[in-house]
C-alpha cells in the first residue's frame, strides 16, 4: 500500500520517486552474479515470500506507473551494503570479518572460494542514490 500511496502522489505532484529495492527480488537464484535480464528463482510460498514478493510488487508497480503514467522513478536494487551500526553478531560476511579480524582469529570463508560478491559501504551507496 505505501509503494501505491507514494506512486500516486508523485503522479499527481510530479516528483520524482526512488524504490529502495533489494536483492531479494531474485528470490534464492540459480546463477551469481545476477544480470539485470534475469528473473529470479522465487518461491512465493516460502518463509520469505512475503518479503521477495514485496519487493518484487513493489518494482512492477514503480515500472506500471513509470510506463503508464510517465511517473519519473529510480529503483536502486541493494545489495551487500556495509557500515557503522552493524550487529557485530548479524551473521553476515562482512561483520563476520571484522569481529573474526577484531579476536585475531582465522577469517572463515565457506564454500570453495569461488564465490563472488561486491560490497558497498553505506556513504557510498547512499551517495549514488
Amino acid at each position: 500500500m505505501g509503494a501505491m500511496n507514494v506512486l500516486g502522489l508523485a503522479k499527481r505532484v510530479k516528483a520524482r520517486v526512488l524504490q529502495a529495492s533489494t536483492s531479494e527480488v531474485y528470490g534464492d537464484p540459480d546463477r551469481s552474479p545476477q544480470q539485470e535480464s534475469y528473473w529470479g528463482n522465487v518461491n512465493p510460498i516460502g518463509v520469505r515470500a512475503c518479503y521477495d514478493e514485496g519487493k518484487r510488487v513493489a518494482e512492477t508497480m514503480f515500472f506500471a506507473y513509470h510506463n503508464q503514467n510517465n511517473v519519473d522513478i529510480r529503483v536502486v536494487r541493494i545489495f551487500n551494503t556495509y557500515g557503522p551500526g552493524m550487529h557485530p553478531f548479524d551473521g553476515r560476511v562482512v561483520s563476520n570479518f571484522i569481529m573474526q579480524a577484531l579476536r585475531n582469529e582465522d577469517i572463515t570463508i565457506y564454500g570453495d572460494g569461488s564465490q563472488t560478491r561486491s560490497f558497498c559501504f553505506v556513504d557510498d551507496l547512499v551517495e549514488a542514490m
